[in-house]
Order: structure tokens, then C-alpha cells, then sequence
């Protein structure tokens, strides 16, 4: 990889439309300050407005499928023809899962080749190892510029068409050290550029000081309403503690498929007055709740049940940790590798118990709470600052930084 990168296109799977993905703003607005120009091309069009980005980001909102792409895709088969039908005919061969998710996404890619070549990007690099990957490797692989990609959670349990991209991958960055070693299992071949970097994220430089009046403790839980955060198990930990007359106050910060399920279950547990569901609340407000004592505690009930349904390590427990507040969570996948004991409560996923308990905790003991919070601000600083993650990426992405 050449150490004169200077244009990055950042393929996303909806970032920046919609509220999907918004660790990506955190990490692209620092990326972006290495760069001369950075193209966020999402592989499809989420719903609502598109997330701000800095002046020198652009946006590709295309569609899957148009006559404009069309056009490019022409293009660029007439002046690289081998190079396409290699990059198609690779992916099509695939031994690996994807194949039908991987067709409906080749057009995309190949425009986008078109583009680059346009535009004289030097570099793509994929958030997430699926599709978005499979449009970065096509681009890549016809204009002839070196791609990449960071790996989340799922996407490394798919594996799709990871013997191509394995191949060919620049490297392959993870946020997880479980994430790298399951990379390395199966995607032997890129063994030796596969490199454990974790999510960024705003560090102030104090800690907020949770006001430790407990008139009434108000708890978050800031997670899309899904199978895998565990909101049922949540909600019954919620009874339990209203059944120990501890003045509970929980707010469900997302939204998703479960909203009237779970409403329909706080009121079977008589506990709808103890609970709000606003939907989904914006990043930024959630952290000014966070900085102004809203918030006693900030939640996470998360599932573990193999590959299939686990946490990767979540970017609203690093944020919350980052502003001083207390954190409450689960086991499930990579969040003991954000999480211990002297810096939050972390039990056992799907034991509802264990989860109230762990609250009763920081309700009856503050002063702890207070304490273990403050060495969570301390671990989110030296491992998770997004200036420093993002230097390190930079580096990467030019060259000046081999994987490791």
C-alpha cells in the first residue's frame, strides 16, 4: 500500500442515512482530518435524514440498482475488461457463503470502480466484512487501488466469500480480540494481516459527576429493541427491583421489531409507569444526559447464545464509560474485554436476578459506584480515544502502519 494515500472511500453498510452505525460518525469525523477527502458510500440507502458529515466527506447515495450505474458499469468493463470479469468470476467461484447477497451488490461495486478511477481515490476501505466488503473488494480489485476492512461481530460468522477476500485484503482490522482470533480461524490466508484495533470514541478530559441523589434512580438502556439485547430480561430485572421498593426509573433508548412486545410485558408485570420507550434517542442527547446526571446507570441486558445471537463490544457501554457513568452489563460476547468488576458490574446474560441485583447494587452503594466509574473513564481513555484509534487506522490505510 503506498504511503501516498491521500482520498479514502469508506463503504458502509447504510451509514450515513438513517441511525444505524453511529459509532461511524465518532470515527469518521477523526479519520477524516488525516485525509484529503474521504466518499462514504453506503451499499444501501437507509430511512430518515442523512447523518451531518464534514466539509471534506461526500456522500455516494446510490441505489443498488440505476440507469447511472449502469452507465459507469459499461464504462469501466469497456476500459478494464479483464479486471472485471476476474473480480466477478471471483466472487462467483467463491467456495464460500454470499454468492446471491454478493450478485446483488456487483453492480454497485463496479460503478463505484468507475468512480474511483474518476475521482482518483487511492484507497477503499469496508466497515463490516459482508456486503459492504464484497463492493470494496469489486472497486478495488477493477480500478486497481488497495482495499480494506474493519470486522464487527456477525459478519465474521458469515464469512462471506472470505477465501477471495482473504486473498486480497490489504488487511483486516477487528475491535475485538475475539473478532481477531475468529478472523484467523477463518480467514486463514490473511492470518498475517489481521490487527486487533479498537472502536474510538470522544473522550472529555474529566469524567461527568454523577449526582448521587437517589430521589428517584434513573437507568438507560440506550439498544435497538432486538432479540440480542436482552430488553426482556431487563424488564423483569426492572420488577424485581420495583418489588424491592427501589424508585426505578427505566428508559428504553431505541427502537425496533420488539417496542409493543416489550410494552405489552411491562404491563403484565405491572411495572408501565416504571418504564418509557422514546424510540430512538440521538447520540447526542443521550451524552448530554449523561453529562447532567439524567442517568444513575446505563444498561446492557445483552443475549449470548453461541454465534448467533452475542454482543461484539458496544459502543454505547464505551461512550456511557467515557462520561463517567455507571455501567451495568452482561457477559455476552466481547464485553469482558470493555468490562470487569473494578470498572462496572458485569453478570451473567439471561439471568434477570443477577441483573437486579447488580442494580440494587449501584442504587444502595454510590459512593462505589462513583468509584468503579471513574477507573472505567481511566480504561476508555488509554484503550478506546478516538485520536488515537484513528491515527492508528490512518496508518494503516496509507501504509506507514503494517498490521500486526
Amino acid at each position: 500500500m503506498s504511503p501516498n494515500v491521500r482520498r479514502v472511500a469508506i463503504v458502509t453498510a447504510r451509514f450515513p442515512f438513517g441511525v444505524a452505525e453511529p459509532y461511524l460518525n465518532t470515527e469518521l469525523r477523526e479519520l477524516i482530518k488525516h485525509f484529503e477527502r474521504i466518499a462514504v458510500v453506503p451499499v444501501r440507502l437507509g430511512t430518515g435524514a442523512m447523518q451531518p458529515l464534514p466539509a471534506n466527506a461526500e456522500v455516494l447515495d446510490w441505489p443498488l440498482f440505476s440507469k447511472p450505474l449502469l452507465k459507469r458499469a459499461v464504462r469501466v468493463f469497456r476500459s478494464k475488461p479483464r479486471a472485471t470479469l476476474r473480480a466477478i468470476a471471483d466472487l462467483l467461484t467463491s467456495k464460500d457463503p454470499g454468492r446471491m447477497k454478493n450478485v446483488a451488490v456487483m453492480l454497485k461495486g463496479i460503478a463505484l470502480a468507475d468512480w474511483i478511477l474518476e475521482r482518483g481515490y487511492d484507497h477503499v476501505h469496508a466497515y463490516w466484512l459482508s456486503t459492504p466488503a464484497t463492493v470494496a473488494f469489486i472497486a478495488a480489485r477493477i480500478s486497481g487501488v488497495s482495499w480494506s476492512a474493519t470486522a464487527h461481530r456477525w459478519d465474521i460468522y458469515e464469512r462471506n466469500a472470505f477465501d477471495v477476500k482473504g486473498r486480497t485484503a490489504a488487511f483486516v482490522r477487528t475491535i475485538s480480540a475475539r473478532g481477531a482470533a475468529d478472523v484467523w480461524k477463518r480467514m486463514p490466508q490473511a492470518a498475517a494481516r489481521v490487527t486487533h484495533l479498537r472502536l474510538g470514541a470522544v473522550v472529555p478530559e474529566q469524567p461527568a459527576d454523577v449526582n448521587a441523589e437517589r430521589a428517584q434512580f434513573s437507568i438507560v438502556c440506550p439498544a435497538a429493541l432486538v432479540p440480542v439485547k436482552g430488553h426482556a430480561d431487563l424488564l423483569e430485572a426492572v420488577a424485581q427491583l420495583h418489588a424491592w421498593r427501589v424508585p426505578v426509573r427505566c428508559t428504553f433508548a431505541g427502537q425496533g421489531p420488539l417496542e409493543q412486545t416489550l410494552k405489552q410485558q411491562a404491563a403484565s408485570l405491572g411495572i408501565a409507569d416504571a418504564v418509557e420507550f422514546p424510540g430512538y434517542v440521538p447520540q447526542s442527547e443521550l451524552l448530554d444526559g449523561y453529562r447532567n446526571s439524567r442517568y444513575h446507570a446505563v444498561v446492557l441486558a445483552s443475549r449470548s447464545d453461541g454465534v448467533a445471537e452475542m454482543e461484539g463490544v458496544p459502543s454505547a457501554l464505551i461512550e456511557a464509560m467515557a462520561e463517567g457513568v455507571p455501567v451495568v452489563a452482561t457477559d455476552s460476547g466481547s464485553i469482558g474485554e470493555l468490562l470487569d468488576e473494578r470498572s462496572g458490574w458485569i453478570v451473567p446474560s439471561s439471568q434477570p436476578a443477577a441483573l437486579a441485583n447488580a442494580l440494587r447494587d449501584v442504587y444502595l452503594r454510590p459512593e462505589a459506584a462513583r468509584i468503579r466509574a471513574r477507573r472505567a473513564f481511566e480504561v476508555v481513555a488509554q484503550r478506546h480515544d478516538v485520536r488515537t484509534q484513528m491515527r492508528e487506522l490512518a496508518g494503516m490505510l496509507t501504509g506507514e502502519r503494517r498490521s500486526q
